[in-house]
This record gives C-alpha cells, sequence and structure tokens, in this order.
C-alpha cells in the first residue's frame, strides 16, 4: 500500500508531517475521498487559517478537488523526478562529462524548452544524442516513457515549486527512509499496523520533542540537528564572497568550501534547476547547499535566465491570452487574470532591471512558509 505524506513548511523552512495518506493504489484520483474531509477538519480547528498554496508530485492529481476544497493555488513539484534521474545517471554512467549532459537534455525534455513538436519527439532525440548509454535509457524507458508527456502537460498548466521546498521534502524523506528502513525492523515491513503504529509513534515523537525544545529551551542536548540543517538552511549561512561566480561566462561556477578553505567545489549549469555539484553530497544524487547558494547568486545578480520552470509558466500565460478558451465566462475571466499577471510580470521585471526589487521581509516570508502544504508520496 503507498504511503503518502502531507507536510507543512514551518518558519525555518523545515517540512513537518501533519498527516499519513496510506491508499490501495499509487493513482492521484482518489484524492476526493478525503481532501475535503481536511479542509474540514482544519477548518474545525482554526476557522482563521488559510492556505498559501499546495504542492502536489503526481500529475494525476485531482488539482480541480484540491482547489475547491482550499481555494488556493496548486503547485507542482518535482523534486522525486529530478532525484531519480540524477541517482540512475550516477549509478549507470561512470562517465562525468556525460552526466551532466545528461541531466541538462532531461531537463529540456521535462519542460519542454526546446523546439521539438512534443515530448515524446524530444525523448526520441535525447535517446538518440545518448544511444551508447543502454543501461539509463533501458530505466528510463520502463519507468518514464509511458509517464513524459502527462508531466510535461502538467508542468504547461500549473506553477512550479522551486528548490526551497524541494529542500526540506528531501531532508524530510531521508529522515522518514531512515527510520522505517532500519534493519532491525525487517521482519515488520509488510505489515500495516507496524507501518501505522511507527508513524504516529515513534516518529510523529520526534517532531513533537524538536517543536517542545524550540519552544522552551529545555532538552536542547537531546536536540536531532538534522531538522533545522536542510541544504536550503545550510545555503544561507554561506557568505556571497564564497561563490566564484564569472557572469561572462555561465558554465561554471565555484563555491569554497566552509569546512576546508583550500577546497572549491564545481557547480555545472549554475542557475539551473538541473544544475549538478562535485561535493560528495551531491555525488550521492542529492540536491545540495552549493547548487542551491548558486541558484540564488545568480538570481540576485540578474546574471542568468529565469529557471525553466518560470520560462514554461509565462508561455502558458501568454499563450492563453493569444489563444483564450470559447467559452464567453471563462474567455473573460481568463483575459482578465492573464491581462493581470502580464502586467505584474513586466512589473517585477522593469523592478529587477532597475535594481529597485527588494526581498521579502523575514515576517512575510515566514507567513508564507507557514501556509504551504505538500502531498507527496515516499518512493
Amino acid at each position: 500500500y503507498p504511503l503518502s505524506t502531507l507536510l507543512v513548511f514551518d518558519s525555518s523552512r523545515n517540512a513537518i508531517p501533519v498527516a499519513w495518506v496510506i491508499t490501495s493504489s499509487l493513482t492521484g484520483q482518489d484524492i476526493h475521498k478525503w481532501v475535503g474531509s481536511l479542509a474540514e477538519r482544519l477548518r474545525t480547528k482554526d476557522s482563521r487559517w488559510r492556505l498559501n498554496a499546495f504542492l502536489v508530485d503526481d500529475p494525476s492529481f485531482g488539482f480541480s478537488a484540491i482547489r475547491d476544497a482550499f481555494q488556493c493555488r496548486v503547485l507542482l513539484c518535482v523534486w522525486h523526478v529530478r532525484r531519480a534521474w540524477i541517482r540512475s545517471l550516477l549509478k549507470t554512467c561512470c562517465n562525468i562529462d556525460v552526466q551532466r549532459e545528461m541531466f541538462k537534455h532531461l531537463g529540456w525534455i521535462l519542460y519542454s524548452s526546446r523546439s521539438v513538436p512534443n515530448a515524446m519527439d524530444a525523448v526520441q532525440e535525447f535517446m538518440e544524442v545518448f544511444v551508447d548509454q543502454s543501461a539509463f535509457m533501458d530505466y528510463f524507458k520502463s519507468q518514464w516513457s509511458p509517464y513524459i508527456e502527462s508531466w510535461v502537460s502538467c508542468i504547461r498548466s500549473l506553477p512550479v515549486a522551486g528548490p526551497e521546498p524541494h529542500a526540506a521534502i528531501e531532508s524530510y524523506h531521508r529522515r522518514l527512509k531512515y527510520k522505517l528502513f532500519n534493519d532491525q525492523y525487517a521482519n515488520f515491513w509488510p505489515r500495516i499496523d507496524w507501518l501505522i503504529h511507527t508513524l504516529t509513534t515513534e516518529f510523529h515523537s520526534l517532531y513533537w520533542l524538536d517543536q517542545y525544545i524550540v519552544e522552551t529551551g529545555y532538552f536542547s542536548n537531546l536536540r536531532d540537528e538534522s531538522f533545522s540543517t536542510n541544504a536550503w538552511y545550510q545555503a544561507l549561512h554561506i557568505p556571497d564572497i564564497d561563490v566564484i561566480l564569472d557572469e561572462q561566462n555561465l558554465q561554471v561556477a565555484k563555491v569554497i568550501s566552509q569546512t576546508d578553505r583550500n577546497l572549491a567545489y564545481t557547480i555545472w549549469n549554475p542557475g539551473s534547476e538541473f544544475s549538478l555539484c562535485d561535493c560528495h553530497w551531491s555525488n550521492l544524487g542529492n540536491l545540495c547547499k552549493h547548487v542551491i547558494k548558486v541558484e540564488m547568486m545568480c538570481k540576485n545578480r540578474q546574471v542568468a535566465r529565469p529557471l525553466l520552470a518560470a520560462q514554461i509558466y509565462r508561455q502558458t500565460l501568454l499563450s492563453l491570452l493569444h489563444n483564450p478558451p470559447d467559452d464567453p465566462v471563462v474567455l473573460d475571466h481568463a483575459i482578465l487574470c492573464t491581462t493581470r499577471l502580464q502586467q505584474d510580470i513586466k512589473g517585477w521585471e522593469d523592478l529587477s532591471n532597475s535594481g529597485l526589487l527588494q526581498q521579502l521581509p523575514p515576517e512575510l516570508n515566514s507567513q508564507m512558509a507557514d501556509n504551504t502544504l505538500l502531498f507527496a508520496r515516499s518512493h
């Protein structure tokens, strides 16, 4: 039975589980069976609480059911796709240069950012270019080819979450796997009653204890540091001066190690969702602090193209403006919303280009972080 988790993000950008969902199949269409009850229970607990956004990690989820229940934005989370691809590449391809090029091409496929008619044509082009990488191609064809079109279609219709929640999700996922897949529990793995007991007692207690320590200051020596050390949090503590970024040649970037000043890590394809770093953590298939820090720098300095996700979403909005639907009511509303978004995007670009765009205040960032839900499957 697939296990999925409902996460919220706190003001420190950590992912906290608030519910687990165990279903009889992987399809996301069953979401309508419980999402309304969840929304009602939240309103019963606190009628003033409102979601800022709801993140999902499966194109098959019933997005309309989420919007109807929570009256909020729905964003797509592609963390587990990126993670699965890079881990398979690291396992099946020994040539580092080929790994980087293949990873970059996979990003182009997912975000449809090449001038090819459709997603499957992009996949075919990818397979022809890297035909000698048979091990990865066998994996990709069997595990991902049947779903690529649905992912690309979803990315064209929904905004995509950035690396900040991805780092929090990865930290939670790693902690969950460590707890559940401990070898001493191997005899209990097939049992649903053991899974429910472990999640609702031992695993949940870890989060309760961490929150208690933060609020009271008691038992600080018992605190698990992994609760506050996800890659995004770590990236915030890397000084800008330790990032070496050639604005005239954005092929690579360097980040000086915080523990060994004589060591510098190299980041390829900087500023992209499909960047790679040569640090040990990234070589395990994880999202590392160096990649996130460089992406922050590229964004703040306006030295890289917008993220692929932002480019695709803007193209979708502009396409909707020029090719609106036939229904007159939907037409009027779509034109109004798209025009406003186009004006907002242009306004933000003008502010950014003039250097007047300021970061959000910490309290607003915290408020936005506190009001986001993610529905994530465990793999």
